[in-house]
């Protein structure tokens, strides 16, 4: 009947003004709050590392050791140079008493001697450098020990972290065209693999501005958020999951129709 029908059509334009939430559906992961990042502290070679992955350190433990047979070398060689400019030194000082062109001889070879120094003590910096101790307590965060035994590295370069296993937060990858508004303080519910019928919940601590390349090639906004849920067996770090966050409310048929109008607009430029 006309009046059923047009009672139908209002009814479900009325649902469609019903407020929702909107939400997304982004790839997750648990990570360290405040990882101490170990970078190499020289250009060189790495001979050894000392912790397994994942394995505890403790503030100051020996983690990596640099190929250091140049820079011994040369701190020896350094050593040797400063006895050298010393001796020296002695000597024209002895006879400066007697010979005033040694006394002229004595300034140029106390500036020596100070040369000579600093050269020795940048040598042992670098050899003392080579070898790297954990920055604070923790659990040694890299792949695989394989992958930079031996390897070249240049200094600044990232080898591993150390992260506190009880600090974790909730990385978020949310995808350039999945992106909603999303603001600190923003719900989340956290679905891990290890344990998806308990979810985990939380809310949005901070959101990138600018997109970056994530693994595959894709553009995604990084999402950082806090979990509730305090540290344990089934939440340790590297666990991946999905995670869902809650924006503002939109109507209905927005939530609904979001994806079809942003398609229909990239093409026709409306």
């Amino acid at each position: 009947k006309p009046w059923l029908a047009a009672a139908s059509i209002a009814a479900l334009v009325a649902c469609g003004f019903i407020p929702v939430p909107m939400s997304v559906l982004a790839p997750a992961k648990l990570s360290a709050v405040s990882a101490k990042v170990v970078a190499a502290p020289l250009d060189g070679t790495i001979e050894s590392i000392a912790v397994e992955p994942n394995q505890p350190v403790k503030a100051g433990d020996i983690i990596i050791r640099m190929a250091d047979t140049a820079l011994r070398n040369e701190a020896v060689i350094a050593g040797e140079d400063v006895a050298v400019a010393e001796a020296r030194l002695k000597l024209v000082a002895q006879a400066a008493i007697n010979d005033p062109k040694m006394r002229r001889e004595l300034a140029v070879t106390r500036a020596d001697v100070s040369l000579k120094k600093a050269r020795r003590d940048y040598a042992d910096d670098m050899l003392a450098r080579s070898v790297v101790r954990a920055p604070a307590a923790g659990i040694a965060l890299y792949a695989d020990k394989r992958d930079w035994l031996g390897r070249p590295v240049q200094t600044g370069e990232r080898i591993l972290e150390i992260a506190d296993p009880s600090a974790i937060a909730l990385e978020i990858d949310v995808a350039v065209q999945d992106s909603i508004a999303i603001a600190p303080g923003a719900p989340v519910r956290a679905f891990l693999d290890s344990d998806p019928l308990n979810p985990v919940d939380g809310v949005v601590r901070q959101a990138s501005y600018e997109a970056k390349e994530i693994e595959g090639g894709l553009m995604a906004y990084r999402i950082r958020a806090r979990l509730d849920a305090p540290a344990s067996d089934a939440l340790r770090l590297g666990i991946r999951g999905t995670a869902q966050i809650s924006g503002a409310d939109v109507p209905l048929a927005f939530w609904l129709f979001r994806r079809p109008l942003t398609t229909i607009r990239q093409w026709l430029g409306l």
